[in-house]
């Protein structure tokens, strides 16, 4: 049974950039506290210069990557650099050759496992990845556009006697806002109608 090819390049190059943002991770120091003139006994910098387990985790699977790279370069021809100085238990070097090499690596018994532990690691080192990343910027929630009939009916429930004529009135009179959704349609922003319901 033959590996996907395309999945197996696909993950390579997946990795292959989370490999690229654990090295930045590696390196990347956290600012110094700034210099005080009292206490000038005290320790200066950064207690840990790095998160310690950037390294470890870099060793562990970069060590599993390389026995598979190294069984299926039995079979595959080295070119170029990795010819010259071998993988090096480079992670993002790996992931490129396997990339490159996705063809011939899919054929080989090798496959199955290696895409498995690609897979692996992604899930691994993304999860792990996710606290040295800035935080995402917090959307503004989008409003959410029901139709008359959805909206009576979950006003009714909380007590308040709204029709769909009213609701037609007060987009007449500007007071609410309507579109026509997909499916032809007219919708309302609820969030607008339970505004002007508590005004």
């Amino acid at each position: 049974m033959t590996t996907n090819q395309e999945d197996l390049a696909h993950a390579a190059k997946k990795l292959q950039l989370l490999y690229e943002e654990l090295d930045e991770a590696k390196y990347n120091r956290p600012p110094a506290p700034e210099v005080s003139t009292q206490g000038a006994n005290q320790q200066k910098g950064p207690s840990e210069p790095f998160p310690i387990w950037t390294l470890s985790d870099d060793a562990h699977f970069t060590e599993l990557l390389n026995e598979y790279c190294t069984d299926a370069a039995r079979y595959i021809p080295l070119t170029g650099e990795i010819y010259t100085h071998g993988f090096q238990r480079n992670g993002t070097r790996m992931c490129h050759w396997i990339a490159w090499n996705a063809g011939p690596i899919s054929q080989l018994d090798v496959a199955p496992l290696m895409l498995e532990e690609l897979n692996h690691q992604i899930r691994e080192l993304d999860h792990k990845l996710r606290r040295t990343r800035p935080p995402e910027p917090i959307d503004k929630p989008q409003e959410v556009w029901l139709t008359a009939r959805t909206i009576c009916y979950k006003l009714r429930q909380q007590g308040h006697n709204v029709s769909p004529e009213l609701l037609r009135k007060w987009t007449e009179r500007g007071k609410v806002e309507s579109k026509v959704n997909r499916h032809g349609q007219v919708t309302y922003p609820i969030r607008n109608i339970i505004q002007l319901l508590e005004n």
